[in-house]
């Protein structure tokens, strides 16, 4: 199961960490892998290249984690929003797949 954690510094969300494998189907023509990781890889690519944010993108060797997170107060908002659009896409991933992905909130 895919696990979303998403972190929130008040109403602001700071970071998220998404994990693990679907397990929907194998590697490779798993579907709901594939759509969880190019939302993920699309927010990575908005924040670092078109928004120029102050964020840290780490993905794991295996491709298992990859984890978004600001390194400094982001004054414009626009990682608050991008942040947003992807937990609402997973949100919708999870509604269409509830077996295979999972949503948590953490506050820091």
């Amino acid at each position: 199961m895919i696990t979303a954690r998403f972190f929130y510094a008040g109403d602001h969300c700071t970071g998220c960490t998404v994990s693990d494998h679907a397990g929907f189907a194998q590697a490779g023509p798993d579907i709901v892998c594939a759509c969880v990781s190019s939302a993920v890889q699309t927010v990575a690519n908005l924040m670092t290249e078109v928004y120029h944010l102050p964020i840290a993108v780490q993905a794991h060797e295996d491709a298992t984690e990859v984890v978004l997170r600001l390194t400094e107060t982001d004054t414009t908002g626009d990682a608050h929003r991008l942040f947003t659009g992807l937990e609402l896409q997973m949100q919708l991933l999870q509604e269409a797949y509830p077996k295979y992905i999972q949503l948590k909130h953490m506050e820091v």
